[in-house]
């Protein structure tokens, strides 16, 4: 396991320091996932409000992935007992 270290996060208006052994590429990965989820913020929303939006989508995009993950992991199953 890597040795934690500070890194920082922006998400809306506020950037957040996190202590964490994730590595650059994985942490580079996490925050092109925010920015996507973020989009372009409202001139004006409050950064509570931003942090919402946010882990709405975030959330929206994981249940959207589990949902296509599913749906594969069942069709290569029924594959598997036709075949």
């Amino acid at each position: 396991m890597r040795t934690s270290r500070d890194v920082y996060l922006t998400i809306g208006k506020s950037s957040y320091t996190m202590n964490t052994p994730i590595d650059n590429e994985v942490l580079d990965r996490i925050k092109a996932l925010i920015d996507e989820a973020c989009g372009e913020i409202v001139k004006g929303a409050k950064q509570e409000d931003i942090l919402m939006l946010t882990c709405v989508r975030l959330a929206y995009s994981l249940d959207t992935v589990n949902e296509k993950l599913k749906k594969i992991l069942a069709r290569i199953e029924g594959e598997n007992k036709n075949g």
